[in-house]
């Protein structure tokens, strides 16, 4: 699946993830998804690297400083059709603006945000025509937001690009909400519980597709080879198999293989 310029705000557009060891990164990232890269040259960019599968852009890395304490995360983008109005309504609805709204000559403006539960989330308005190959092996085919407050969230998002809203879970035992625009689900809310620590901040899981002849266990393996480090073992979910996985750098992602559903009513969230 490709998207262009005209999708619809709110739509899932782009993921990148922060690293401190750029080359690490990407030898780890090719040998899990067969991902090839494309550096951008210009160092105003910090040569920002493209990832592309069979040529078409799947996810981006950027470096950043090797600070103490600096957290290295994936971090998805949403589409907008006028950053600066994303901006200001972020503020309106109760977030904030953590960085932006900044140029990208040539490609587009971006934008980096929170919402009023605390989750960063990106935006990005293109310039030109976009594309982005997902729900694809090998690349993103599902985001949720975890949170301690799931109903700020959802009235929070709501505002912002009409999503509709639906209950998944009984609201008590699960909170699992997913957002739909049109007839299209693009992404869910999951309300944190007793399962996940305390301290553990808001934040939006991006989930990668993997090959079902291959399954997610046999990819959680390669993963450890690669000097991933596994967070949670392979368990199954409504939405398949899956596994929490930290990469070399230490930034959580997860990896499905959703030819491999349950029941809905025998699933509990794992940490």
């Amino acid at each position: 699946m490709t998207e262009g310029i005209g999708f619809r705000p709110g739509t899932p557009c782009w993921v990148d993830v922060s690293t401190k060891d750029p080359a690490g990164s990407r030898d780890f990232y090719a040998g899990l998804f067969g991902w090839s890269y494309r550096i951008d040259l210009d160092p105003g960019s910090g040569h920002y690297t493209y990832a592309l599968l069979d040529d078409l852009p799947v996810a981006g890395l950027a470096g950043i400083p090797a600070e103490p304490g600096q957290p290295l995360v994936w971090t998805l983008y949403l589409a907008s059709t006028n950053i600066a109005h994303t901006a200001a309504a972020v503020v309106q609805q109760g977030g904030q603006v953590l960085y932006g709204p900044d140029e990208i000559p040539g490609q587009g403006s971006m934008l980096v945000g929170a919402d009023p539960t605390g989750a960063p989330i990106g935006f990005w308005q293109p310039s030109s025509t976009w594309v982005f190959r997902a729900r694809e092996t090998g690349t993103l085919c599902w985001a949720e937001l975890h949170t301690w407050e799931g109903d700020a969230a959802d009235e929070f998002f709501a505002r912002m690009f009409g999503y509709r809203q639906e209950q998944f879970g009984d609201g008590v035992s699960l909170d699992y909400t997913t957002w739909s625009l049109g007839e299209q689900v693009r992404l869910a809310r999951l309300k944190m519980g007793p399962e996940f620590p305390r301290d553990t901040a808001p934040h939006w899981m991006p989930y990668f597709a993997v090959d079902s002849d291959i399954g997610t266990d046999a990819a959680t393996s390669r993963a450890q080879e690669l000097g991933g480090r596994v967070c949670v073992d392979p368990y199954d979910t409504f939405l398949g198999r899956t596994a929490l996985i930290a990469d070399p750098c230490g930034a959580l992602f997860s990896l499905i293989d959703s030819s491999r559903r349950i029941d809905p009513d025998m699933w509990v969230p794992a940490l």
